[in-house]
């Protein structure tokens, strides 16, 4: 048997910078899945230049990506049907887990909805022996699909086969590490706290551990919403890698009034390789995070990044927009940005992402309904501003990032390494 798994992108505005290339992660788990079944598989994904192996026929071709990436899935399937009638075309990922009623055509022969590994491997069994029987958590929806730890580690063939690739901006070879599943807190706006039927699975600090001591890598960027939800999560992590002496350079999301809350813990997390933290800061106002049910107070938002300042841990802030965002909003937010010296930020404009209940109490007032707008940087609503003032706005906002050292050593960096390429 032979199976082809396959990241399906689309480019946005920022992809002509890349300032953030990750592995397919995903796919590297399913490879690893694949590896211990003794299966033959290859990872497809055209930003690394992995094209589909000539004169091989696969069995089964796994699909995967983004909401953005819906219709070209979709289209994407239809081609391999078309060129491989044989082949079972198998579509799974986030954006499948929500939404796998969108993916019901005669092209796509399986859905996944669940994010098990277990669940892949019985329907790769079933494939293999012939077997048409319904897997639990693909096709048909199943709340017995949650699924709890799974002890897999990702291939990282990949990985290894171009380190150079990947990186967070200036920081280079940044290996993905995944521990936790869903995300315990309800913001209003938030697609992962869907995911696994909202049921959260706390990381075991432990593993994810010993799985970067396993990895040659310069940074670790531990993916999970939060990385800690309480003090004593922090603890268990630094008391780890306190016992093993290992050194480590981790990025990792953790959320403002953590920060405030344990700030007594950041010196030690900062010792034991906390050198990025990414917060979710979404509005500057108390108004707003009360719309998102975010639960964090913008007052102390101030304090949170001096925090970090102080502890030597470099802070990549992000913040959202609103459709009906005035000029004076705007400016708040460039101020805000300023006064606080923020160095590294994005900013997303809000988007209702299809399976959220936002989506459904909005969907009448959508102005498009073409997945690839819905990207964080389109308007998919109506706007208060003319939406050309709206965009000028929204991207002024973006040109003071021009004054980040570290976005400067990125790209003398990504102009030095096309320079050598050519």
């Amino acid at each position: 048997m032979i199976v082809f798994l396959k990241k399906v992108r689309i480019k946005t505005v920022f992809s002509i910078f890349e300032p953030i290339v990750t592995e397919p992660l995903e796919l590297c788990y399913l490879k690893s899945v694949l590896n211990n079944m003794d299966i033959e598989s290859y990872i497809i994904d055209k930003q690394f230049g992995l094209k589909e192996p000539l004169n091989v026929i696969p069995s089964a071709v796994v699909l995967t990506g983004y909401n953005v990436a819906e219709n070209e899935i979709i289209k994407e399937a239809g081609i391999y049907k078309t060129k491989y009638p044989k082949a079972k075309i198998i579509v799974g990922g986030v954006h499948a887990q929500i939404n796998f009623k969108e993916f019901l055509t005669k092209e796509i022969d399986y859905i996944c909805h669940t994010q098990s590994l277990n669940t892949f491997k019985e329907l790769i069994k079933n494939i293999m022996n012939g077997d048409d029987s319904i897997v639990e958590g693909v096709n048909l929806f199943h709340k017995s699909a949650v699924h709890e730890h799974e002890n897999t580690i990702p291939d990282r063939t990949l990985f290894y086969k171009m380190p150079h690739m990947f990186r967070y901006l200036e920081k280079k070879n940044v290996a993905l590490i995944k521990g936790s599943t869903s995300c315990p807190y309800n913001c209003s706006y938030c697609f992962c706290k869907l995911l696994n039927y909202s049921y959260y699975i706390k990381a075991d600090y432990k593993r994810m551990i010993q799985e970067m001591e396993s990895i040659q890598a310069n940074y670790f960027w531990i993916i999970d919403d939060v990385l800690f939800t309480d003090r004593i999560g922090a603890l268990e992590f630094i008391g780890i890698i306190k016992k093993k002496e290992l050194n480590l350079k981790i990025i990792g999301y953790l959320r403002a009034d953590f920060i405030l809350r344990e700030k007594d813990l950041l010196p030690a997390l900062r010792k034991a390789g906390l050198t990025e933290v990414i917060v979710g800061f979404e509005a500057t106002n108390n108004e707003e995070l009360k719309g998102y049910e975010k639960t964090t107070n913008a007052l102390n938002y101030p304090e949170v990044i001096s925090l970090l300042k102080e502890n030597n841990i470099d802070l990549t802030a992000l913040f959202m927009v609103k459709p009906d965002y005035r000029i004076k909003d705007f400016k708040n937010l460039y101020k805000f940005l300023k006064n606080n010296k923020i160095e590294v930020y994005t900013i997303s404009i809000l988007t209702p992402i299809k399976g959220t209940i936002d989506y459904e109490l909005l969907k009448k007032k959508l102005t498009t309904l073409d997945p690839r707008k819905f990207d964080f940087l389109h308007l998919v609503l109506k706007p208060n501003l003319p939406k050309w003032m709206f965009y000028l706005l929204f991207y002024s906002v973006h040109a003071r990032l021009l004054k980040s050292k570290r976005v400067w050593k990125y790209l003398l960096n990504s102009i030095t390494n096309r320079m050598e390429n050519i």
